[in-house]
């Protein structure tokens, strides 16, 4: 090996000339992907997604969409009119022409954005969808190296600023960031025989059925999502109905009891962090057992073999098992 002092070749002085700021974007970006990284959640990610396009990136109003095994576009998080974090998961929808053109320009490599004059600005509000003016709307698609995960939406319906190229062009970077970090934490959940409870890329089960979810039952799952060792009597008190009546309507509307729910949650949960390299025993509490003699035959009832076997089992092509 010969080794080069590259003071000696090119001389202290334009040696020094190179030492530049990065550019405050790029800070930005890097510094709002930084933060991504340390979450272990896809639902936390995809609302920190829409904070950081807006805290550090300095774009208005941002809102997420998830597009579906089915090829429809999923509600996860956006902006209200006081720029407000607001939960959209709640809302599908077909593709448009222009989201279909957007998707298709990056695929091209034509544009990493789409921009639409004119058009209709809309907000979520008490479970509607309100227009609230006109303006432009920029589509940036999200994209991992194996499938397109989705697009950001985003306007300036509250100052009716003109576009600025520099942050989509921002943004656009995020967007890929964001698609290939999706693809690092989504769950390997196709052994698992029931659908995912975590939302996971390529799989939206959990929306279907969001638009048809009564209150109680909608509160009781983003509560459990959130806090996965909550009991269900502090679900009921939550949700100003009784502990029997929340059961009822939780089975009859998501198809499993709200135990089997939070069991199966608790698994992913477990499953995501142990894939993280954690032991078991902290996986498993952190997952929201109360002991690991809980989780052990928890994760047996609904697996049938140990959490060990189940870790350690090679994975199989093919495997049809789930359903």
């Amino acid at each position: 090996m010969r080794r080069v002092d590259w003071p000696d070749v090119i001389g202290q002085r334009a040696a020094a000339n190179f030492q530049r700021r990065p550019a405050q974007g790029t800070v930005s970006v890097l510094s709002a992907a930084d933060e991504l990284l340390s979450y272990r959640d896809l639902e936390t990610i995809t609302r920190r997604s829409v904070e950081v396009a807006r805290d550090r990136l300095g774009l208005e109003r941002v809102a997420l969409f998830i597009l579906g095994d089915d090829e429809q576009l999923y509600g996860s998080f956006g902006t209200g009119m006081m720029g407000e974090t607001t939960d959209e998961r709640d809302i599908v929808f077909s593709p448009g022409d222009a989201h279909r053109d957007a998707i298709s320009r990056l695929l091209s490599g034509t544009g990493r954005w789409l921009v639409l004059d004119g058009v209709p600005l809309v907000t979520q509000r008490e479970g509607r969808t309100e227009v609230i003016g006109t303006g432009w709307n920029a589509l940036t698609p999200i994209r991992s190296r194996e499938q397109m995960v989705g697009l950001f939406a985003n306007d300036a319906a509250l100052s009716r600023s003109a576009i600025d190229e520099a942050k989509q062009a921002e943004l656009a970077v995020l967007a890929t960031i964001l698609g290939n970090l999706f693809e690092l934490k989504g769950l390997d959940t196709g052994q698992l025989p029931w659908t995912p409870m975590l939302p996971s890329v390529g799989r939206s089960a959990h929306s279907l059925r969001a638009a048809v979810l009564s209150p109680d039952v909608r509160s009781a799952i983003q509560r459990m999502r959130e806090e996965p060792s909550v009991s269900t009597s502090a679900l009921a008190k939550a949700t100003c109905v009784t502990p029997r009546a929340l059961a009822r309507h939780f089975r009859d509307e998501v198809g499993v009891s709200l135990v089997d729910y939070r069991n199966r949650l608790r698994i992913e949960r477990f499953l995501v962090f142990a894939q993280e390299g954690r032991n078991l025993l902290e996986a498993a509490l952190d997952a929201g057992f109360g002991s690991y003699a809980q989780f052990h035959r928890v994760f047996r009832q609904e697996l049938g073999v140990t959490p060990k076997e189940y870790l350690t089992k090679p994975k199989q092509s093919g495997d049809d098992s789930s359903c």
